[in-house]
């Protein structure tokens, strides 16, 4: 994951979030599998055949990876240094629509615009994108 991108899952939504593990929250084992034609991203070849991938692997992307034909994790990386408000809104929704969540940082975020752009704004990958020689000198 490069530095200016913003990592996420998006995970379905569940009523026992309390009780599960991370492993099972990013799950979507035994769920409905969500439509991945996601039109405002275009398809890539992925590095892996159980991955398939939607936009640039270095910018904003979204990942399903299978196992065995098996959807399992959605990754979402948001790229912080190129996002736009319609990029945005368009991942939002889409995360709306399969009615699921963003997970950062084992936190549950509903998909909204004001929630996330707060989260966003709390970011490794916003203090990169701000002031790059700040975070690299951070870096432990």
């Amino acid at each position: 994951m490069a530095a200016w991108q913003f990592q996420c899952n998006i995970i379905p939504f569940r009523k026992n979030f309390d009780k599960l593990s991370h492993d099972e929250m990013i799950s979507w084992y035994g769920i409905a599998q969500p439509i991945m034609d996601i039109g405002f991203l275009e398809q890539k070849e992925s590095w892996s055949t159980d991955i398939v991938q939607y936009g640039n692997i270095e910018e904003t992307c979204i990942e399903f990876f299978y196992d065995q034909d098996v959807l399992e994790e959605i990754l979402c990386r948001l790229d912080l240094r190129t996002l736009t408000k319609h990029l945005f809104t368009q991942i939002l929704e889409y995360v709306q629509y399969i009615e699921a969540y963003f997970l950062v940082d084992d936190k549950i975020y509903p998909p909204e615009s004001e929630c996330m752009i707060a989260v966003m704004k709390q970011s490794k990958a916003n203090l990169f994108c701000k002031n790059p020689y700040a975070y690299l000198n951070a870096v432990e």
